[in-house]
């Protein structure tokens, strides 16, 4: 049995289907929170960004540690506070640090610059565009959160890595995906593009197989992936930090598997690449958030029509073309999601 997030609901149900559930048991799901991916990075020796490993469950401690980590990292300018469970980074809050630097007015003493920072949590930036502190704080007492500094830097990218965690213990990676992110600080999941850039493709295989090894010594299994920040430096190096863990599918899943049924082809962990069953290197774009104001009303034999009139169903002859799917979010949401599978990066946005 699969489902995309795993629940005791789902659980519960295959013990009395008496069959396999392709999900992590209930008991290891806390390596895919916050705390539980920092914990594991740290032990796996993969880059992080600092910040603390230890869940805070209230706004008193969470000003308490975020002076903390302001003291060893004085110059940052932004500290995001993650909730443990979160989807899409809709779970994420920035503090910004400068409006309290400005106000402390050069004081230092512990308890004015906790005073200050406590304040300042109720003009948190939220991702989620509904949120709000009041019921933020109510959710950290609930599910608990982390704190960690904001990666600074130009051109930056947010590539992920999938993988699988077969029933024997032994550990696949299946893919890899540039992000497209959306949202006020760009934290937000809109789509992908496959694969990640070949510079540190085989650097995030690397990454994630020490993970999924781990993982899988906790009693971890089925899917899971692992998202990134990558900061480019001088002579085509980069700089990568690992932002957390999720013991599920993604959003990156659907179109990964809408490829392969189509083509037919395998992922090599050598290289990175996707090649189909002729012998043809494949890529995608792809996003569930193609959304516009005039799709309200729409329905899915609308744009079934539209399909057809500008030919833009997928070839079967040639392995290229357009997927839609979420077409029955149109009417009510005005959006949809798209795959379009080309020969290269190029054709697939073109």
């Amino acid at each position: 049995m699969i489902c995309f997030i795993p629940t005791p609901l789902e659980h519960k149900l295959a013990s009395l289907l008496q069959v396999p559930l392709e999900a992590s048991p209930e008991d290891v799901q806390f390596w895919g929170s916050k705390c539980g991916s920092r914990q594991i990075f740290r032990e796996c020796d993969v880059p992080l960004p600092r910040g603390i490993f230890e869940s805070i469950w209230n706004k008193e401690d969470l000003a308490k540690q975020i002076f903390v980590l302001w003291e060893k990292i004085p110059d940052t300018k932004r500290i995001i506070v993650k909730l443990n469970e979160g989807f899409s980074g809709e779970g994420n809050a920035m503090l910004l640090m400068d409006p309290i630097r400005e106000r402390l007015q050069g004081a230092s003493d512990e308890s004015s610059v906790v005073r200050e920072i406590t304040r300042a949590l109720a003009d948190l930036r939220f991702q989620a565009a509904t949120e709000s502190w009041e019921s933020f704080q109510e959710r950290i007492t609930v599910l608990g959160c982390i704190i960690e500094e904001y990666i600074e830097g130009d051109d930056k990218k947010s590539p992920s890595l999938q993988g699988m965690i077969h029933p024997d213990g032994t550990t696949e990676i299946i893919s890899t995906h540039e992000q497209i992110l959306g949202g006020v600080d760009g934290q937000v999941y809109l789509g992908c593009n496959f694969p990640c850039e070949v510079g540190y493709r085989l650097t995030l295989h690397d990454f994630g197989k020490r993970v999924a090894n781990s993982l899988a010594a906790k009693g971890a299994r089925g899917r899971f992936g692992i998202d990134f920040i990558v900061v480019p430096l001088e002579f085509d190096e980069f700089e990568i930090f690992a932002l957390e863990i999720n013991l599920r599918q993604g959003g990156t899943t659907h179109p990964f598997e809408t490829l392969h049924l189509l083509t037919n082809g395998e992922y090599s962990e050598k290289t990175g690449l996707y090649v189909s069953d002729r012998g043809e290197e494949k890529y995608y774009v792809a996003s569930d958030n193609l959304k516009k104001d005039s799709y309200f009303g729409l329905l899915p034999s609308d744009l079934m029509m539209i399909i057809g009139k500008y030919d833009l169903m997928f070839d079967e002859e040639t392995h290229l073309g357009v997927v839609f799917h979420l077409m029955g979010a149109l009417s009510q949401f005005g959006k949809v999601g798209v795959t379009c599978i080309g020969n290269s990066i190029e054709e697939a946005q073109g």
